[in-house]
């Protein structure tokens, strides 16, 4: 049986390779709880917010490597990080 770790490295996995699925989902989920508890509305974006953050990373962050692949490291403080890699 998988544990809860498993599960959430599953979803994470799959919301990685689905970010308009997930992000739909995230936004139903909230839209329906707004409709069940009005009046907060705001904590439910907020929520929202950060379910998307968790599954693909702060809004300007970079995405995280597909699986199997290593992230390059961080540059030195103060320097820029090098440019993505041509495709």
């Amino acid at each position: 049986m998988a544990g809860l770790g498993d599960m959430v490295n599953k979803a994470k996995e799959w919301a990685g390779q689905n970010p308009d699925k997930a992000d739909s989902f995230v936004d139903k989920g909230s839209d329906a709880l707004k409709g069940k508890f009005a009046g907060h509305d705001q904590q439910f974006d907020q929520a929202s917010q950060k379910a998307k953050d968790y599954l693909h990373g702060p809004q300007g962050e970079q995405a995280p490597p597909p699986a199997g692949e290593q992230a390059p490291p961080p540059p030195p403080q103060g320097e820029q990080p090098p440019p993505p890699p041509q495709q």
